[in-house]
């Protein structure tokens, strides 16, 4: 972490941030961080060359989204105001994370983040658990689905499986595990609600100052209740004739992954604090740092641990994930453009031979996947951070008037 970024997070102005638990901060305390999150973002926005955009809504798209919603998930949920939402908010996920995407494209995935977004809002009420408990297991053996949402949920997982599957059939498979993965680990998350594993109980604070396992369980449940490997894979298929080989863009999974949950996590939190909502992964890193007798980096009353600890190591991770995936994608795609055109350049000086124009074709095959990669990533970038900052859901109005201006 660079010392900028420290000196950025130990201004006074960012006390406000100096809790452990969202539900026990009052109104006043709740405002003061919705405006210290302002500067942050902003920071952050600028560290990453942020370029902000307003992506239209696709009409055939979302008529065809609309039909299946209230044909598949109605039964599921008979509030037309919530389905709308559900469907709204999964339309404008693929129209800003996919712009390349082709219609089938986006109902295969559009239609299961549907269906899994009711699913996430459903889990946590009475009887909602037991309903997907078996949810993989019945798949993974075939079994039939209750009808209704688990139904409807598991018609998309194949309709991605399908689609995305079609030429390479690790495509496919990369999404329906990272799908089956999901569900499973939001059941285990929802019954953390109930209550936590017992390590999380014992007091080690005082016998501990070095990082213990407990620590590394929110990290490992969000990479799955995120939902990364389902989303990586449209990126790089847009359609069904257009696939970028995995391998040209395989490197940057792991990063790839952390952007996809991180940023979710990261740009919810003035949501969350607004909402008292103190179950999810920034609360569970700081209650597991502070369990551990984690000390802060700034000065919290009791030394320990703070909201402000987690923010500042969630911005430099995301930062630093963002710049790498640039440098792997965008700086690659460059870099290879000129060693092929310097390739081109010597081979003609030279005379061309059938061995260097074997050479040159495999070698602009390869800059060919390079750019489409550099480019799905940057509009996967850029639509993903903008879905964040133009959703309402979010409450980002500050930031969204300041990026919208330039």
């Amino acid at each position: 972490m660079t010392t900028d970024l420290l000196a950025i997070f130990s201004h006074e102005k960012l006390s406000c941030l100096d809790f452990d638990d969202v539900a026990l901060i009052d109104k006043a305390q709740r405002q003061a961080v919705a405006e210290s999150m302002d500067e942050i973002f902003g920071r952050f926005l600028s560290a990453i060359d942020y370029q902000h955009i307003i992506v239209p809504e696709d009409a055939a798209f979302r008529k065809d989204l609309w039909a299946w919603g209230y044909s598949r998930l109605a039964k599921a949920e008979p509030d037309n105001a919530h389905l709308d939402f559900i469907l709204e908010t999964s339309a404008t996920c693929m129209e800003y994370f996919y712009q390349s995407a082709c219609h089938q494209s986006k109902m295969a995935m559009g239609t299961t983040t549907a269906a899994a977004l009711l699913a996430d809002s459903l889990v946590g009420k009475p009887g909602g658990l037991d309903q997907f408990n078996h949810f993989s297991q019945r798949y993974l053996r075939g079994l039939p689905q209750p009808d209704g949402l688990c139904d409807a949920l598991a018609e998309g997982i194949k309709d991605c499986d399908e689609f995305y599957g079609s030429k390479n059939p690790r495509g496919g498979s990369f999404s329906v595990m990272g799908w089956l993965a999901g569900i499973d680990a939001f059941c285990e998350e929802s019954s953390f609600a109930q209550k936590l594993p017992g390590q999380f109980e014992s007091d080690v604070s005082s016998k501990r100052r070095t990082e213990w396992s407990v620590e590394k369980l929110p990290y490992y449940l969000r990479s799955l209740t995120g939902l990364p490997c389902p989303y990586i894979v449209p990126i790089f298929k847009p359609s069904h004739n257009l696939e970028v080989p995995v391998d040209s863009w395989i490197s940057g999974v792991p990063d790839l992954s952390q952007f996809i949950w991180l940023v979710n996590d990261f740009f919810s939190f003035p949501k969350e604090v607004f909402v008292l909502e103190n179950f999810n992964y920034f609360s569970h890193v700081t209650r597991a740092r502070r369990q551990d007798g984690r000390i802060s980096l700034f000065s919290s009353n009791d030394g320990l641990w703070t909201f402000r600890d987690t923010l500042y190591e969630a911005f430099d991770q995301l930062k630093s994930c963002i710049l790498a995936l640039d440098k792997l994608f965008l700086t690659f795609a460059k870099s290879l453009s000129d060693k092929v055109e310097a390739a081109q350049t010597q081979a003609e000086m030279n005379g061309l031979t059938k061995e260097t124009e074997k050479t040159l074709k495999l070698d602009r095959e390869n800059l060919e996947n390079a750019q489409l990669v550099a480019k799905y990533w940057g509009e996967f970038k850029q639509g993903t951070i903008a879905w964040y900052i133009n959703s309402p859901r979010y409450r980002l109005d500050s930031i969204r008037a300041i990026v919208g201006r330039q």
